[in-house]
């Protein structure tokens, strides 16, 4: 056996014990002579997303199999067989004469009321951590991702990784996994495996190497660390990219625009997660521009990206509250786009707000009706995206 081969079953089998007190829970209501299958099924029921850890883990391994160029393949279970592995000697020996299917049902009622606790913290905690992540594939990502490899600027290079990391699509996930692969430098490795970690991707750091692997850690020297999120970047920094022409400003461009109080922070989280559905890009400056726009920043170069922002959007979208009433920055972001002649719609939080601002009496008013984002222009009443691209 491998040393490769060897780390991977070392990781195996502890992957394999954190499913042991599961597999033990599903095993006291599953009836006697179940099939591998089957028990699969029963134990998707009840843990779905632990199933779906275990096929991302597989196909992980496929494909890693598939890029070796030495060696044997690395041996790494189907979801069918390792739950099987753990289930068998208890499933084999079990008997009809003991089973209680009364029992069985109570148990299992509670195990999956025990089970949408558990996945509901996992989902707050995924929110959480990928609050600034947007689910959609912007065309500037994808012109990004092409210029990565021919870059030669190691700091343009890792911006691009930074900027890729506020998407999770099918491509980002394929471009952090060649970084990981094919990218010399520590600190973009770094980059591109902590974002796989926090789409909540199957992902392993590989080793760093030693001697002269240290001459390719140009941003560790830099930066003097293996990895940290905030560079030091600011809104001076975002402009005078933009004036330099620099291909990771100039090429971005928004569906929407979303303009916002910050109370409203949650509201925005689920606005823009709809968005998403609906195939638009939105910019928000605390998940667009995250650490580079930080409040704690703000200086006369913030309006200005801000500027620049609407002028690589389509539309501008108000959620309005009580809150963004009173917000001297949503009333200028609302006043400067209505300069550039575009789109501005308004969605309300609430039906009892305070008597509109005349500024935006007579805008289109967005609703969400049945889950349908729909516009109410004048007379008529457009789906979004219809009345976005008319």
């Amino acid at each position: 056996m491998g040393r490769t081969q060897r780390k991977t079953s070392k990781y195996l089998e502890l992957y394999r014990k954190s499913f042991k007190k599961k597999v033990s829970i599903v095993l006291g209501f599953t009836p006697p002579s179940t099939s591998k299958k089957d028990f699969l099924n029963l134990f998707k029921e009840i843990y779905p997303d632990d199933v779906r850890s275990m096929e991302q883990h597989y196909q992980f391994y496929q494909e890693k199999n598939k890029r070796r160029k030495i060696g044997k393949p690395l041996y790494f279970p189907n979801p069918t067989d390792l739950l099987y592995d753990l289930a068998a000697t208890k499933l084999l020996s079990s008997s009809w004469f003991s089973w209680n299917p009364v029992e069985a049902k109570e148990k299992k009622e509670i195990a999956l009321e025990v089970a949408i606790l558990e996945r509901k913290r996992r989902t707050q905690k995924y929110r959480i951590n990928n609050i600034s992540t947007q689910e959609i594939t912007p065309q500037y990502v994808i012109t990004l991702i092409i210029r990565y490899w021919r870059e030669e600027n190691k700091l343009l290079r890792l911006y691009i990784a930074q900027e890729c990391s506020k998407y999770k699509n099918i491509k980002t996930i394929s471009f952090f996994r060649e970084i990981l692969s094919e990218e010399n430098d520590w600190f973009i490795k770094n980059v591109a495996f902590r974002s796989l970690q926090r789409f909540n991707e199957v992902a392993y750091l590989p080793p760093k190497g030693k001697g002269k692997r240290e001459k390719y850690d140009t941003l560790v020297n830099t930066f003097g660390c293996d990895y940290k999120d905030n560079i030091g970047k600011g809104p001076v920094d975002i402009m005078q990219e933009f004036y330099n022409n620099n291909y990771i400003q100039t090429e971005k461009d928004f569906d929407v625009f979303i303009s916002h109080s910050l109370a409203n922070a949650e509201i925005v989280d689920d606005l823009v997660q709809k968005m998403n559905d609906l195939g638009l890009v939105a910019f928000v400056d605390w998940k667009s521009d995250r650490s580079d726009l930080n409040r704690s920043k703000k200086n006369q170069f913030t309006a200005e990206v801000l500027q620049l922002r609407m002028q690589q959007s389509k539309c501008l979208f108000l959620l309005r509250s009580n809150e963004s009433d009173s917000s001297p920055w949503v009333s200028w972001e609302l006043g400067y786009f209505s300069t550039l002649d575009r789109k501005v719609v308004v969605l309300n939080v609430l039906e009892d707000l305070y008597p509109e601002p005349e500024y935006i009496t007579g805008l289109p008013k967005a609703r969400l009706i049945d889950n349908r984002l729909q516009v109410a222009d004048g007379n008529n009443i457009y789906d979004f995206c219809c009345w976005l691209r008319r």
